[in-house]
């Protein structure tokens, strides 16, 4: 029975604890401009819970949100910049005559997909590697390219977390402290690989 009862309180506990991050991150959220920052700080608590660390919700978020804020606040405002151009791209591309708009929207799509397949490894590499933040970008990049499969399954889980957010409203309490480990928890098998690879 206290077996039991200990495991019922793990499960309670390991609930609270994706509520609680969730919460947080939605908090920090709210002025727009920390989306960034605060990102990378729910990056950083999953990424201990995925190698198994016992850690304060509360306190390990602000410690990771002090420490990437700069950092996160960098590459967000470069990200926004190119999400924009890339809109630009878009509307411009699609009003000139079809010829030339059949040619260039191809290529801005592929552009986007790639902008949007090295913004899913961003959080993870950037709470991964102390590094900078061109190499922050130039390995996402190269993650993304490098692990195909891989990509395309986090960018499957991000649409189906999307649709998840449509049908059951309610999943916005918790769904994006989960979303985050989950697309930790697939992105570590690349950054393993990769420490594979360099210790043989």
């Amino acid at each position: 029975m206290g077996f039991i009862n200990g495991k019922y309180y793990r499960v309670l506990e390991v609930i609270s604890n994706f509520f609680l991050l969730n919460m947080i991150w939605l908090l920090m959220c709210l002025p727009i401009i920390t989306i960034f920052p605060a990102t990378a700080a729910m990056f950083g608590v999953v990424r201990q819970w995925v190698l198994k660390n016992d850690v304060s919700v509360f306190s390990s978020f602000f410690h990771y949100f002090k420490e990437n804020f700069k950092q996160g606040l960098f590459v967000g405002i470069g990200w926004f910049l190119l999400a924009g151009l890339m809109v630009v791209n878009f509307t411009f591309t699609n009003q000139l005559d079809s010829g030339l708009r059949n040619i260039l929207l191809p290529v801005f799509f592929v552009m986007a997909l790639l902008l949007l397949s090295t913004t899913i490894y961003l959080f993870p590499v950037m709470v991964q590697y102390k590094t900078s933040s061109f190499n922050i970008i130039k390995n996402s990049f190269l993650f993304s390219v490098s692990n195909l499969l891989l990509t395309f399954v986090i960018l499957i889980t991000i649409a189906a977390i999307g649709a998840l957010l449509i049908v059951f409203r309610p999943s916005l309490l918790f769904i994006f402290s989960i979303g985050s480990y989950v697309i930790y928890s697939l992105c570590s098998r690349a950054f393993h690989k990769v420490e594979e690879l360099k210790a043989s």
